[in-house]
């Protein structure tokens, strides 16, 4: 299942959609219809994160949550980024540290911790290696099929 975090949709006086986010106080997001408060709620939430991570605070855990109608529901890299860097944070690791580690320069380090840049899954997988981690990924439960008759 999809990582997300859970948001409500409010009608405002002028006729827009207002988009909170119980969780992340900071991120706040408007739309004109419904569907456009949706849209930019994923945009939002990441941006929210991108602050947290840039001043180096823990994520926020309230109002995160893997099912239910409105949530913004993060990208799988994006989630699997915020995994490395929650475990950085769980570790008192430091991205230097984790890049020689790795083997790899400081600013490659701080484009896999970037949301927004579009890194490889083996470079996240080998990172979280290094921190003796790894990523858990849930595959949806089988439903039993009803047999027509």
């Amino acid at each position: 299942m999809a990582f997300g975090y859970r948001y409500t949709l409010t009608r405002q006086d002028n006729g827009w959609w207002l988009v909170r986010f119980p969780g992340i106080p900071e991120a706040l997001t408007e739309g004109e219809t419904q569907e456009e408060g949706r849209a930019n709620a994923v945009d939002c939430v990441i941006a929210a994160l991108e602050g947290y991570m840039k001043a180096g605070k823990p994520l926020p855990r309230k109002g995160a949550s893997h099912s239910g109608r409105d949530r913004a529901v993060l990208p799988s890299l994006v989630t699997a980024k915020l995994a490395v860097y929650q475990t950085l944070r769980e570790r008192g690791w430091s991205k230097l540290r984790l890049a020689k580690e790795m083997g790899m320069p400081e600013n490659s380090m701080r484009r896999l911790l970037d949301l927004r840049h579009n890194s490889h899954m083996w470079i996240i997988d080998e990172a979280l290696t290094k921190m003796n981690a790894e990523l858990s990924i849930d595959l949806p439960s089988a439903k039993t099929r009803k047999r027509a008759a």
